[in-house]
């Protein structure tokens, strides 16, 4: 992602897989590294310092919880210490590029951002919305939270991961590619007026018009800008390499014009790129697209 970038990137890997249905995207930030990101990144003449990846403690086999906050603890504790790394890089004016691992990692990079800013917003490109409670789930699996839990919803083990006390607003969030949402997620969504655009905005306008209006309504009150990118965005024959697959998603070419059109943005403060599963991948294709992109 060029443009109007910071030039000086700092990269940040959540080797977690305990917020998921199925272990595996605790392989996905090495993965990324080894399809080149480092190298393709200096070659667009960014300054990239590797930060390593955050200490996981446990979570080698996933297990359901009674009160529907599956491995809780493990992904508490990841998500305080990601939350620790971006304030910091932030606070040294660079860029953050968080590679996930699975999508409850959201919780801590923009936990990192409201440290920073006061009306941050988020684009969120997913075929999930990622926004249930435990009262909503219909799995227990904290990757389809964060959203939630951002906004103050749901356990405060959860919402009040952080230092930050402020939350995420609900028009400062934008959907890209919604086609999997739950029905407790719709009345959310509903409830709460979230700018939404599905698969279905993206075939009826282009990918090209839904960027514009996205763009255009996150920009107008907020002072920085978080992309959070989950490749199940993506057709699963684009991307097979991912956990919760589901069909007519976006192409490639769709998902690069979407992120060379946000990368004009003048305050994009943070990016991540999560829910990449080797264990499920053919030959590393998921992690090499998901490489590309980051380069758009």
């Amino acid at each position: 992602m060029e443009n109007r970038l910071k030039r000086e990137i700092s990269i940040i890997g959540v080797p977690l897989d305990m917020g998921a249905s199925q272990l595996g995207t605790r392989l996905g930030p090495e993965a990324i590294r080894i399809a080149g990101l480092i190298d393709r990144l200096e070659a667009m003449d960014y300054s990239v310092s590797d930060l390593g990846n955050i200490n996981i403690n446990g979570g080698y086999r996933l297990e359901k919880s009674a009160d529907n906050l599956n491995n809780l603890d493990i992904v508490v504790e990841a998500n305080e210490n990601l939350s620790i790394i971006v304030d910091a890089i932030l606070k040294r004016n660079r860029l953050p590029l968080i590679l996930g691992g699975d999508h409850s990692s959201v919780l801590g990079s923009v936990k990192g951002v409201l440290n920073n800013y006061e009306n941050p917003g988020i684009i969120y490109f997913d075929a999930h919305a990622d926004i249930n409670t435990e009262l909503t789930t219909p799995t227990g699996n904290i990757h389809g939270m964060p959203i939630a839990s951002l906004m103050g919803m749901g356990d405060k083990r959860l919402s009040e991961v952080g230092e930050a006390r402020g939350v995420l607003k609900p028009e400062n969030i934008v959907y890209i590619g919604l086609r999997d949402l739950d029905p407790g997620e719709r009345e959310i969504i509903r409830k709460l007026g979230i700018k939404a655009f599905s698969v279905q905005d993206i075939d009826r306008l282009g990918i090209e018009e839904v960027m514009n209006e996205a763009m255009k309504y996150i920009s107008k009150d907020t002072d920085a800008i978080h992309i959070s990118f989950d490749v199940d965005c993506l057709d699963p024959k684009v991307a097979p390499g991912t956990g919760v697959k589901v069909l007519g998603g976006l192409n490639f070419r769709e998902a690069k014009i979407a992120l060379e059109l946000t990368s004009q943005l003048d305050n994009i403060c943070s990016i991540e790129f999560v829910e990449v599963n080797p264990l499920l991948d053919d030959q590393n294709e998921t992690a090499e697209v998901a490489t590309a992109l980051i380069c758009a």
